[in-house]
């Protein structure tokens, strides 16, 4: 038995003691996962206030609480979110659960202000049935839900609901599509177009044409945002896929890709941090991201941009570890510079010409990356020519 398997177990039994397990659900992710044969890697839980008649999410946590016998933290946030936290040792059917964070929210409302759109946090927040709160989330997969009180002998016995109808087959035609119109959806928070940009990469899911243009007439909208939040997107979710290349090439055809460029431009601070998140395992990334223009520092750019282009050349048909060991053959050439600025009275600014002499000559010939015995008797015949007088 799976570990959130088991968790879910435990909050159907709580919740089912408690009377309230039908009011009470499993929404998003974990549902969407269990249908495609995916792992949970967590569970969010929405309460249905309205019909428990007040009793909230900070009300069912305070409940769970008491029913976990080890330590545990509880923070309510200003939407009414009731994170609660296990802090000690707690074993569930061989699982620990130290740790485990359990996101208990209200069925709410949300109102963004007017229809341009104010950034991605809600002005208003009110309590709601639970298909309201379906309506605002981001897109029709991740509106399929659990009841808690289904859930008592595991996921795979428990009804799966799909309340706005379409879900499940959105899911199976693998479509990317929102609740509502789409304009709404990326104006209230405009990060769902990247992670329209993220589900598309991941599980392989088609943006249809009604979302497609949407997103392209949004995109400016993603200037809203806190660079931060939209910088762990992209670097954890869409750097971190399976297929990134895919990623940058689909945020480029949806316009996405020059927003972020201005602001990469306009925050230096978010080029910084993004740069950072770059190895040198991503060298063809790299190169894409500086097709672009985005103004980051990655692993390749200590290359002038004709060397960028003759590297292109050199690795477009090779995969990524073959790029990883290209790159640092050309960062650190196994060759002896000390001896050969001694040998050949290589002084001051001249020095550092040596250097890109050494990488042009790799970069006509890359096959010396198998032959470091050939490369120094190449390069001490091209330093002879260049500094002998």
């Amino acid at each position: 038995m799976q570990k959130i398997d088991r968790l879910l177990r435990f909050l159907a039994q709580v919740s089912t003691s408690l009377e309230v397990g039908d009011q009470i659900y499993c929404v998003g992710g974990a549902v969407r996962n269990h249908l495609m044969g995916v792992a949970p890697k967590d569970v969010d839980i929405v309460v249905d206030s309205i019909a428990l008649k007040g009793k909230d999410s900070e009300w069912f946590a305070r409940q769970l609480q008491a029913k976990i016998p080890t330590r545990t933290s509880l923070v309510t946030n200003q939407y009414g979110v009731a994170i609660l936290t296990v802090s000690g040792p707690w074993v569930l059917d061989g699982h620990s659960m130290e740790g485990e964070v359990l996101e208990i929210a209200n069925a709410r409302r949300e109102s963004y202000g007017d229809p341009s759109g104010k950034g991605y946090k809600p002005h208003l927040v009110e309590p709601a049935t639970i298909l309201d709160d379906l309506l605002r989330r981001d897109f029709t997969f991740n509106t399929l839900l659990w009841r808690l009180s289904s859930l008592k002998d595991g996921p795979s016995k428990a009804e799966v609901l799909d309340l706005l109808e379409c879900g499940r087959q959105h899911l199976q035609d693998r479509l990317v599509v929102t609740p509502v119109s789409p304009d709404q959806t990326f104006s209230d928070d405009p990060t769902r177009m990247l992670r329209a940009v993220k589900f598309a990469v991941r599980y392989g899911f088609s943006i249809p044409t009604q979302t497609f243009v949407s997103i392209q007439e949004n995109a400016h909208r993603l200037t809203q945002m806190p660079w931060d939040a939209v910088r762990k997107i992209v670097s954890d979710d869409l750097f971190e896929s399976s297929d990134p290349r895919e990623a940058v090439r689909l945020l480029n055809r949806l316009g996405l890709a020059e927003v972020l460029k201005e602001m990469l431009t306009a925050e230096p601070g978010f080029a910084t941090a993004l740069g950072r998140s770059l190895t040198d395992q991503d060298v063809h990334l790299s190169l894409d991201l500086l097709e672009l223009g985005w103004p980051i520092r990655t692993p390749v750019s200590f290359l002038p941009p004709a060397e960028l282009i003759r590297l292109r050349e050199v690795i477009e048909s090779h995969d990524s570890q073959f790029g990883k060991r290209f790159l640092e053959f050309l960062r650190k050439p196994p060759i002896d510079q000390i001896r050969l600025f001694t040998q050949y009275r290589i002084e001051g600014q001249e020095r550092g010409k040596l250097l890109p002499v050494v990488r042009s000559i790799i970069l006509r010939d890359p096959e010396l990356i198998d032959n470091p015995g050939e490369l120094v008797s190449r390069v001490e015949n091209q330093v002879a020519k260049l500094w002998t007088s």
